[in-house]
């Protein structure tokens, strides 16, 4: 068995997938390669696999009363919601939280004039109260993440799911930091949609999807009757059998991992908090286990995320997806950090392949560097 690199700590980027899982994979795509949608004997066997793995992928996360859409990621699951409820509610609008993924936030740009931002300040204290004071009566989708990919903060959804509900409207959790990492039970929180990523909890890239109650919306990939008609392609069975294979390890290691990674991340922080002066954190105490943001007065973030690169050491400043960017993060800023304390920002994000003295190794790494 091959161990991840004990020094990579970007595991909220993207998870080193599990060895059996991509065996899955493998042993999927070779005894059922044939195209579910084919009528002959092969491709019902196939059906009959991928409806089994969907079934099975459900009620891992507690969804008896859905149904799974399987789409190539959690961006194009999230894209697709927003676009095919546009469509369907051309008047509605969407009320988007302010520290969601950009795979929502683009709508605040795209479709400004149907669009409401949910401030983070809300979300801290989060109660109907609160949420009617963003939501109006035109407001016909609610999108929010369930751990925020940045700083990690958990948000309780049962109580706006419930809201929603009782103002009958839908409401998309993006759960692409959550699943497997920590409790996911649908049953108890009745959104219409919720997207995942495979390769956040060590199945293969290029597998992601929604688990969905409410099919009225309009796809977002056209051509076929894939997925009800609401997502043409062929369905990558052997990518869902890998997945449901890496959730199942994830969900029977996750408190077991959630203690040692908490662990590690107490141990990191008094090594940090004893010598830089000023440590400010980003992340609060309820968030992912083995999560953390800090902003280091006095630093760039990007700065340090190279240095310690050259060290072998591998963090971040913070979502994958601008890491080359030279901007502050808006979602740091929306905690209350300023444009300068943002940009010397760093997230550190642990997981299976970390042990205790590689976390202390990255914190000698990282003192040593900033005292350089």
């Amino acid at each position: 068995m091959v161990t991840p690199d004990p020094f990579y700590f970007d595991y909220s980027a993207s998870e080193p997938p599990y060895e059996e899982a991509l065996e899955e994979f493998v042993r999927f795509s070779m005894d059922f390669g044939a195209n579910p949608s084919s009528t002959h004997s092969s491709g019902k066997e196939a059906q009959r696999k991928l409806i089994e793995k969907k079934i099975e992928f459900c009620n891992l996360l507690g969804l008896k009363d859905g149904h799974l859409l399987l789409c190539a990621s959690a961006t194009e699951a999230n894209n697709t919601i927003i676009e095919g409820h546009r469509k369907k509610n051309p008047q509605g609008r969407i009320c988007i939280a302010e520290d969601v993924h950009d795979s929502i936030w683009y709508a605040t740009q795209k479709h400004r004039e149907h669009t409401d931002i949910l401030p983070l300040k809300l979300l801290m204290n989060l109660s109907a109260g609160n949420l009617d004071k963003i939501v109006g009566s035109e407001t016909t989708l609610i999108c929010i993440n369930q751990v925020c990919n940045e700083t990690g903060r958990i948000h309780p959804l049962e109580s706006i799911a419930r809201f929603c509900n009782l103002k009958n409207i839908k409401l998309l959790i993006d759960g692409s930091q959550a699943v497997g990492h920590i409790p996911v039970n649908l049953d108890q929180i009745p959104c219409d949609y919720y997207s995942f990523s495979a390769h956040k909890f060590g199945g293969p890239r290029g597998v992601g999807g929604l688990l969905i109650r409410d099919r009225q919306f309009d796809p977002l990939l056209s051509g076929g009757t894939h997925e009800w008609g609401l997502r043409a392609g062929t369905e990558n069975l052997a990518g869902l059998a890998a997945s449901v294979e890496a959730l199942k390890i994830s969900l029977s290691n996750m408190d077991e991992q959630a203690s040692l990674l908490h662990q590690f991340k107490e141990k990191l922080l008094h090594q940090l908090r004893l010598e830089i002066p000023g440590l400010l954190f980003n992340t609060p105490d309820h968030c992912r286990p083995g999560f953390l943001s800090i902003t280091i007065p006095g630093f760039q973030g990007n700065e340090l995320v190279a240095a310690l690169s050259l060290l072998g050491f591998k963090i971040a400043t913070g979502s994958a997806c601008h890491a080359e960017g030279s901007k502050p993060s808006r979602i740091i800023l929306a905690t209350g950090r300023s444009e300068k304390e943002a940009l010397g920002t760093i997230r550190i994000t642990m997981g299976r392949g970390n042990t205790e003295s590689s976390v202390r190794e990255l914190g000698q790494a990282l003192l040593a560097t900033i005292h350089s």
